[in-house]
C-alpha cells in the first residue's frame, strides 16, 4: 500500500497543475467568446429590437413596435389601435465599419406614416464619451434630415458638422447616408491644398492648377505658369484608416518627375501627444524623400527598413500605411501590392526575442549566479526592453489578445516574450518573467540595494498584502469579461516606461512601486502585480504541488466568469 500511495502521487500532482493551468485557458476562452458575443451584439450581427420607450420622443401616441421586417430592415410603430403611425430603421450593421474617434455609432432614424424622417436618435456608440455628448447636444446636427424622404436625405450633401466633435459628427452622417442608399463619404479633412503649405518645399510655387485625368494631383507652377512639380495629400483616401483616435490628412510634395521632396501633417483626429511624436521627428518623413508614387505602393515596409516613431507606434504605421494606401490613387497604378510576409520580423522583434532567451540562459543554467552578468543583463533590461522597445507582460496586453486575438504578425518578437513568460513556469517551475525578463522588476532590485536596512513585512499584513494582487487580478477579469470603461493600462505600471504618453495612474503607480522597493525587496511585485500572481499560480511545483487555498480561488475565478457569461 506504501509503496502504492508513493507512485500515485506523481499522477496527483501533474493532474492537479493539469487543472491549474485548465483554468487559465478556460478563462481565456470565456473572455474571447464574451467579448465575441459583445461585438455581434455592437455590430448588429445579433439584431437588438428597440423598445417603445426608444420611439417615444417622436411617436408620443406609439404603443407597441412589430418584429423586425426582414426585407426592409425596419420595425413599424403602432399606436394604441395597432394602426401603424410610422417606422424606425437602425444604421447597423451599414455603420460598423464608420468610425468616429474609436469607435461606430449605431443611430435610430425615424420615419413618419409619409415616410419622411422625424427625427435621428444616438441609440449607441464605442465612440469617445465627451464628443458624443457633444453631438447628442447639437439640435441643428440631428435635425438637419427631419422633413426629408429616405432618397433626398441619402444624398443630402451640405452636411453640418459639430464644433469640437467634426469626426464624430463626420462618422455619425456617414453611417446615416450609407444607411439610406448614399455613398457616405463625408470628407474628414474638407480644407484643400493651399499654395502657402507648398511654399515651404518649391519656394517659387505661385498657384496650383489640377492635372488632366489624375483627379487627386495637382500642378505647382511658378510666377511665369511654368510647371515646377506636383502636390496631393492622402485625405479622402486614408480617411478610414485610425491611428490611436483617429485619421490624419498628410500633405504630399513632388517635384517634376513625381519624386517626393516633401511631407507635412496638415490635420489630425488622432492624440496630440502621439502626433507630436511623430511631426518632431524628422527622420520619419525624410524616410520616404525619393521615393515616387509608383513606388511606394510596393513598398515593404519591413523589408525596406522603415522605422516607426518610438512612442507613437500606431500614428506613425496608420500614416505610413495611409501613405502607401492613396499613392495608388492619386497614381491611378491599379497594380496589387507584393504579397507580404507571414511574419514581419523588425529590428526590434529580433532584439526582443535575443534578450528573451539571454534571460531564459541565465535563469535556467549556473549562470544565474554570476552577480556582475546579473547586473549588466538587468540594465539591458531597463534601458532596452523597457525604455527603448517597451516590450513587457501585461493584463492589457494578455486580454486584449484573448479578445481580438495575438499580433504574431506584426509583433512576433512581443508574442516570443509572452510565450516564454507563460510557458516558463509551466514547464520549469520558475517565474523567469518576473526574475529575468520584467524591466520593472530590474529597476525595483536595483533601487532595493540602495538602503541597507529594509522594513519587515509579517504576520496578518503580510498575508493581506499578498492577497491584493489577486484582488486586481479578480478586477481585471470582471473588466474584461464585463467591458467596463476601465484602463486595464491604468492598473499596472508598465507604460511608465513610455512616459512621454503614460497616464497618470500609471505614473503614480510605477513611482509608487519603485520608492517602496527601496524600503521593501521588489514591493510592487510581491504586493500589486496582478501579473506575477497570475504567473505565480501557473507555476509548477513538483512534490509540493497540494491543492490549496489558490486553486480554490481559481475556482472562484472560473465561477465569476461563468455567471457573467450568463447574465450578459
Amino acid at each position: 500500500m506504501p509503496a502504492a500511495t508513493k507512485r500515485s502521487n506523481p499522477i496527483r500532482r501533474r493532474l492537479l497543475h493539469f487543472y491549474r493551468v485548465g483554468i487559465f485557458v478556460f478563462l481565456l476562452l470565456m473572455i474571447r467568446e464574451q467579448h465575441s458575443r459583445y461585438m455581434l451584439e455592437r455590430q448588429g450581427s445579433i439584431r437588438q429590437p428597440l423598445a417603445k420607450e426608444d420611439v417615444l420622443p417622436f411617436f408620443p401616441e406609439a404603443d407597441t413596435l412589430s418584429e423586425w421586417n426582414p426585407g426592409h430592415e425596419e420595425q413599424s410603430v403602432l399606436d394604441a389601435e395597432g394602426k401603424k403611425i410610422g417606422h424606425v430603421i437602425q444604421t447597423s450593421p451599414a455603420s460598423d465599419n464608420i468610425y468616429g474617434f474609436s469607435g461606430p455609432t449605431n443611430s435610430m432614424i425615424a420615419f413618419d406614416a409619409k415616410r419622411q424622417i422625424l427625427g435621428i436618435k444616438i441609440l449607441q456608440s464605442d465612440d469617445t464619451k465627451e464628443h458624443l455628448n457633444e453631438v447628442k447636444h447639437d439640435k441643428a446636427f440631428l435635425e438637419q434630415w427631419n422633413r426629408l424622404t429616405k432618397d433626398d436625405a441619402a444624398i443630402l450633401d451640405d452636411i453640418h458638422t459639430v464644433s469640437g466633435a467634426t469626426l464624430s459628427s463626420v462618422a455619425i452622417s456617414d453611417g446615416i447616408t450609407k444607411r439610406l442608399g448614399g455613398t457616405g463619404s463625408t470628407s474628414r479633412f474638407p480644407r484643400e491644398i493651399e499654395i502657402a503649405e507648398v511654399t515651404p518645399f518649391l519656394e517659387q510655387a505661385a498657384s496650383l492648377r489640377p492635372v488632366e485625368k489624375r483627379p487627386f494631383l495637382l500642378q505647382v507652377l511658378d510666377a511665369e505658369n511654368r510647371p515646377v512639380g506636383y502636390v496631393s495629400r492622402t485625405s479622402p483616401h486614408a480617411d478610414h484608416m485610425m491611428g490611436y483616435q483617429g485619421p490624419t490628412d498628410l500633405l504630399i510634395v513632388l517635384d517634376p518627375d513625381e519624386l517626393i521632396i516633401g511631407l507635412a501633417l496638415r490635420d489630425t483626429f488622432d492624440n496630440e501627444p502621439y502626433v507630436k511624436l511623430v511631426t518632431g521627428d524628422e527622420y520619419f518623413f525624410n524616410t520616404f524623400k525619393g521615393f515616387s508614387l509608383q513606388q511606394l505602393p510596393e513598398l515593404d515596409i519591413v523589408e525596406s527598413g522603415l522605422d516607426v516613431v518610438s512612442g507613437a507606434t500606431k500614428t506613425s504605421v496608420t500614416v505610413t500605411e495611409g501613405l502607401i494606401h492613396s499613392a495608388l490613387e492619386i497614381s491611378k497604378i491599379r497594380e496589387p501590392r507584393p504579397p507580404q510576409p507571414l511574419i514581419s520580423f523588425r529590428a526590434r522583434d529580433i532584439g526582443t526575442a535575443l534578450v528573451v532567451i539571454a534571460g531564459l540562459v541565465i535563469a535556467l543554467t549556473p549562470l544565474k549566479g554570476n552577480r556582475k552578468l546579473r547586473l549588466a543583463f538587468q540594465a539591458v533590461l531597463i534601458i532596452y526592453l523597457g525604455f527603448i522597445n517597451a516590450d513587457m507582460l501585461s493584463q492589457a496586453l494578455l486580454l486584449g489578445w484573448a479578445k481580438s486575438g495575438i499580433a504574431w504578425k506584426v509583433a512576433p518578437g512581443l508574442v516570443f516574450l509572452s510565450v516564454a513568460a507563460v510557458l516558463a513556469p509551466i514547464i520549469t517551475g520558475k517565474q523567469v518573467y518576473c526574475t529575468h525578463l520584467c524591466p520593472f522588476g530590474a529597476a525595483q532590485d536595483w533601487l532595493g540595494k540602495k538602503v541597507p536596512w529594509k522594513i519587515p513585512v509579517k504576520g496578518g499584513i503580510e498575508k493581506a498584502l499578498s492577497f491584493l494582487p489577486v484582488l486586481l487580478l479578480l478586477w481585471c477579469l470582471i473588466i474584461a469579461m464585463g467591458h467596463l470603461p476601465v484602463s486595464l493600462v491604468a492598473l499596472e505600471p508598465f507604460d511608465a516606461f513610455v512616459f512621454r504618453v503614460a497616464g497618470w495612474a500609471t505614473l503614480t503607480i510605477a513611482v509608487a512601486g519603485l520608492i517602496s522597493s527601496v524600503f521593501i525587496n521588489r514591493s510592487y511585485c510581491r504586493y500589486g502585480c496582478p501579473t506575477g500572481a497570475m504567473l505565480k499560480f501557473l507555476r509548477y511545483q513538483g512534490s509540493a504541488e497540494k491543492f490549496g487555498t489558490r486553486d480554490l480561488v481559481a475556482a472562484g475565478f472560473a465561477l465569476v466568469a461563468i455567471t457573467m457569461m450568463i447574465l450578459q
